[in-house]
C-alpha cells in the first residue's frame, strides 16, 4: 500500500502511483500532480554524491528505485544471496547517489539502537541494511563509495550489515578490506532475528571462505 509506506518515512505531499488497467504494468508514480520520473536529471542535484533523502521528490525517488526499478529490472538472484528489500523504518537513514542529476542508487542505514520489532531487541551498532546500484551504472566505482561512506558518517564506530550479504557486495568488502586493514575488526554481519548471537566479523568469514 503506497499510502502506508510513504506515511512510514513521513512524506507530506499528495503521492500516486499509476499502473495499467490489468495492474501489471507500472506507469509513473505522482507527487503533487507532477510525475517524479527516475530517469529524469534534477538540476538542484548535479553534484556526484551520496546525499541523505530528506525530500517529499528524494523518497519517491527512493520508492521507484527500491519497490519498482530493482524488482523489476534488476531482479534479484537468490543463488547470489540477493533479495527484495523490506519498507524502511521511520528511523533509518536513507541515502541516495547522485550522479550528473540522476539518483542512481541507495543504501539505507539502522542506526544504533534501532528496536527491532519481532524480537525487541536494539541493534548494538549502525547497520547497513541494503544497498542497490542501477545496473547500467555497476563496476564504476559505486559500492566501493558507500562504504567510504559509511565510515565517514560513523566514525570510529564499528559497522554493521544486514546477513545476508551479497555475493557482489562481499567482493566489494574483500577488496575494502584487504587494503584498508584498521577496518578489519570493525565490519560484522548481523542478523536481524538475533542481533547479538548472530554477530561476525566479516574479515574471518572471507579468511574462512579462501581455505
Amino acid at each position: 500500500n503506497l499510502v502506508e509506506y510513504f506515511s512510514l518515512i513521513t512524506l507530506l505531499g499528495d503521492v500516486h502511483r499509476i499502473d495499467c488497467i490489468d495492474g501489471t504494468h507500472f506507469v509513473a508514480v505522482t507527487l503533487n500532480d507532477e510525475i517524479i520520473d527516475v530517469d529524469d536529471t534534477y538540476c538542484d542535484r548535479l553534484d556526484n554524491e551520496w546525499r541523505e533523502v530528506q525530500t517529499d521528490r528524494d523518497k519517491v525517488l527512493f520508492y521507484t528505485l527500491s519497490q519498482i526499478v530493482y524488482p523489476n529490472f534488476d531482479a534479484p538472484r537468490p543463488e547470489k544471496y540477493e533479495s527484495l528489500y523490506a519498507l524502511v523504518d521511520e528511523s533509518d537513514v536513507i541515502l541516495l547517489r547522485w550522479q550528473g542529476g540522476k539518483a542512481i542508487g541507495f543504501y539505507t542505514v539502522k542506526p544504533i539502537g534501532t528496536e527491532i520489532f519481532s524480537t525487541k531487541e536494539r541493534y548494538i551498532m549502525s547497520v547497513v541494511d541494503s544497498v542497490y546500484i542501477r545496473s547500467e551504472y555497476r563496476n564504476r566505482g559505486f559500492g566501493t563509495g558507500i562504504l567510504s561512506d559509511v565510515i565517514a558518517r560513523f566514525p570510529n564506530e564499528d559497522i554493521g550489515f544486514s546477513k545476508p550479504i551479497s555475493s557482489g557486495m562481499l567482493r566489494i568488502l574483500k577488496t575494502f578490506l584487504m587494503s584498508r586493514k584498521e577496518y578489519r575488526l570493525r565490519f560484522w554481519e548481523i542478523a536481524d532475528c538475533d542481533v547479538n548471537g548472530s554477530q561476525q566479523l566479516i574479515w574471518c568469514n572471507l579468511k574462512r571462505a579462501a581455505l
